[in-house]
């Protein structure tokens, strides 16, 4: 540690501080508030796989870190049990997977915007119902809408990211590092370690 710390002082003691804030594109809150994004686009893929995906442009959720809102809806949405939305699908032999989410990245996450994505890979009789499949999607988000959060869900949530958080295996020294540096960048220096895992607070209105 001590070499490598040497090594960090000389190679980088170097580079002049302007004193800058970081740059924010808060102000562009509306990327895709265009005629084009409210449509339905068929793509033929290379190889043969039907594939349903919806996507959101919502509001930047980057500060909202310690809630982690998308991270609770996602886990409802690609939850795989009874009164699920898979589970309705599978039934109806319309659907073999459903993802939802953000991935956290940068093309993802950022202070314009955040994208919130639901994949559902579909069967041959799915791809005849998609617009049926879609509208059970947007049914069951309206239902998640209407009852509003759930604390003991969240909670659940949050006992289970800590569980893998600390029984986690360790990674790669050079990725670990790569990861702390880009946290550095997005959250409150207590939360570097874990500003990207752990869910700090509940609170429904966000």
């Amino acid at each position: 540690l001590d070499t490598l710390e040497k090594w960090v002082t000389e190679i980088f003691s170097e580079i002049p501080n302007n004193g800058l804030p970081k740059p924010s594109f808060g102000h562009l809150i509306q990327p895709f508030d265009t005629p084009e994004f409210h449509k339905l686009y068929r793509v033929v893929p290379i190889r043969k796989v039907h594939s349903l995906s919806i996507t959101w442009a919502l509001p930047p959720q980057e500060q909202y870190y310690r809630v982690k809102p998308l991270h609770y809806i996602s886990w409802l949405v690609g939850h795989e049990g009874k009164g699920s939305v898979l589970s309705f699908l599978r039934k109806k032999f319309w659907a073999l997977a459903l993802y939802g989410g953000n991935g956290e990245t940068g093309f993802e996450q950022n202070s314009t915007y955040s994208i919130f994505s639901i994949s559902v890979t579909l069967t041959d009789e799915g791809y005849k119902h998609f617009y049926e499949v879609a509208h059970v999607v947007f049914q069951y988000l309206k239902m998640l809408q209407k009852r509003g959060p759930d604390k003991r869900i969240w909670e659940e949530i949050q006992k289970i990211e800590a569980n893998e958080f600390h029984y986690q295996e360790q990674t790669d020294p050079v990725d670990y590092v790569e990861s702390l540096c880009e946290n550095m960048q997005l959250f409150q220096k207590e939360d570097f370690l874990t500003g990207d895992q752990l869910l700090f607070e509940y609170k429904p209105e966000v």
